[in-house]
Parts: C-alpha cells; structure tokens; sequence
C-alpha cells in the first residue's frame, strides 16, 4: 500500500498519536510521583517512635498488698503503621501495666511489663522488660510526730525556741509487714536556711520513718507533709523607765516630767543578753519643745542596740508646765 505523506488525515493521525503518547507518560510520571510521595494508603509506611518516662501502673489490690522493687517508670519503642503510629502518639490511649500481682500473691516474683490500649497492628518493645518484684500483706499504723530543732545553729543569741506546733501530730504509715516492723522513728527536721532568727519559724515539712540507723523507709505517709510552727522568744528583762527631757522649752516655764496615770513606770525589754545585762534602766525621750502649757504625750519607746522589743511600745507622758518663779520675780522687781 502507498502512503499519501502529503494528506491533511495522515498528519493529524501522526499529530494525535504524538499527542496520546505525551499525555500517558506525563499521568503515569505524576502517578509515580504521588504514590512515592504521598501514598494513600498508609499501610505501605512503616515508621517508630520511643516514648521514656511513662509511668508504670501497678495491677494490685493497694488495700491489701504493698508492693516494692517496680521500677517508676519505664521506656517504650512503638513500630507499625506511620498513620495509626500518629493516631496513637496524638491520643495517648495507651498505658503499661505489670500483670495482675493479685494471682501471683505474696512473694518474690520475676514479672514481664505489657502495654495495654495499643492497636494490634503495632508492635512494641518496653525498658526494662523484666525485673524482680516482692508482694508482701500491707500494714497500717498510726505514730506520733516528733519535732527535731537545734536552736543553736539557726537562733540568734539570746533567743530561745519554745515547743513546736505541728499541723498534725499523728500520721498514718503504710507498708510491707517486714518493713513496718522496722519504723523506729516518725519526724520532722526543722532546719531553715537563716541564722541568728528572732522570730517565729514557720515551715512546711516532710514526714520522715526511719530505721534504727536513721535510715528513711519505702512506707507510705499519710499525710506526707505538715506545718511546723517554732516560736522563737528572747531572753527578757524588766528595768525602771526613766523620763528624760529633750528640745528646747520656753524660758518662762518649768518643765516636770511624769508618767501619765495608769501608766507602768518599768519596761519588759527583750533581746540579746549581753545588751540586757548591760541594761540598768530605760531611757525615754521626751521632747518639750513649743509646749505652754500641761500635756500628755504618747511617746514610742525607742529600742537600743541589741533590744528586738519592749512591753509597752510605747509610754503616755504627762509634761507638766508651770512659769518660772525666776522669771515672774523678775518682772516684779522691775515694777
């Protein structure tokens, strides 16, 4: 057969078929691009993730076995599936648990941990996998909290601690039977970070049980911290007030100072004992400066070096006026 290369209908047929077969291998490049890229079906990528210090749950009747040597938390590696991988990490649905401690009873057992919650078609691996654990009957005590405080370190000199005042003074401590057989002591230490205090120490503090070496145990305390109220008071001393005038009075007056009625005429000073012992009397200013005639006066009573407080703070004054005999004979004589 001849071919006429000159007609219009073979060079549109050429035309067409050129066209067909640049349009099938740019969709089936862009279908290979897509599929490589982002595949739409999710199960064809794998990917991993690990999880560290996920918390261990405890499968166990807490009321009626105490358990030690689980370790707090654990690490876990998830493989599977990238898009039920994300699912899971975004929702978190998932836990590890030891098996079920009730069956095993008392005793020291070798346990493996799992994870529940997790899709099947992810598989994981959990750090540590295996360990020794003991379950031992629980026991539940009450004890009585003692306080412990060296006034020493922490006062300041001249100052003395009184008892202490605890939130509560009983707790309740739970534990292993063979552990709770060794509680010898029940406290709290109170050691705040100043020195040289003069006031009360107020302190929120931890319950600790102890062995006989001082030694804290693996029990559990309830409540696990108190309040502990320390008053602190200084070494005190009751001297005379002495009234002393000071500033600048009118000439034409006498000025007498006395303690306005009802007022004590001693102080109970407080504060450190060299300053006490150093202390015969109280000195109390009293200004008399612009005063004409009697007044009464509510003086603060101005505390010396090493005095942290007085009982009273602070002192009525009667300045009592009256004109200078000097004076007033004086202007007589002129007359």
């Amino acid at each position: 057969m001849k071919w006429n290369l000159d007609s219009k209908w073979f060079t549109r047929g050429v035309a067409l078929f050129f066209a067909i077969l640049l349009f099938s291998f740019v969709y089936y490049e862009e279908e290979s691009r897509n599929l490589s890229t982002n595949p739409t079906d999710g199960a064809s990528i794998t990917g991993s993730e690990v999880i560290a210090n996920m918390p261990i749950d405890i499968n166990v009747d807490r009321e009626q076995y105490f358990v030690s040597g689980i370790p707090e938390t654990a690490t876990i590696r998830l493989e599977g599936p990238q898009a039920i991988l994300t699912q899971t990490l975004a929702t978190q649905n998932f836990s590890i648990v030891t098996p079920d401690l009730n069956e095993l009873g008392p005793g020291t057992h070798e346990v493996q941990l799992e994870a529940e919650g997790l899709s099947n078609q992810l598989d994981y691996s959990i750090s540590p996998s295996e360990f020794t654990l003991t379950v031992e009957q629980k026991q539940v005590e009450e004890f009585e909290v003692r306080a412990e405080f060296n006034e020493s370190a922490h006062l300041a000199e001249g100052y003395t601690a009184g008892e202490p005042v605890l939130s509560e003074e009983i707790v309740t401590v739970s534990g292993a039977e063979s552990t709770m057989e060794q509680i010898s002591d029940v406290m709290v230490v109170v050691a705040p970070e100043e020195s040289d205090i003069t006031e009360d120490i107020q302190l929120t503090l931890n319950v600790l049980v102890l062995n006989a070496s001082g030694d804290p145990l693996n029990v559990n305390i309830d409540p696990q911290q108190i309040e502990v109220t320390v008053p602190v008071e200084g070494t005190q001393r009751t001297v005379p007030i002495v009234l002393k005038k000071t500033g600048t009075g009118n000439d034409a007056y006498d000025y007498n100072l006395e303690f306005s009625q009802g007022q004590p005429e001693n102080v109970t000073v407080t504060g450190e004992t060299d300053a006490l012992e150093a202390l015969n009397n109280f000195s109390v200013d009293v200004d008399i400066s612009g005063i004409t005639e009697s007044t009464i006066r509510t003086v603060p009573l101005t505390l010396p070096e090493g005095i942290t407080g007085t009982d009273p703070e602070e002192l009525e004054v009667l300045i009592r006026v009256s004109p200078n005999e000097e004076e007033t004979s004086g202007d007589n004589s002129a007359e």
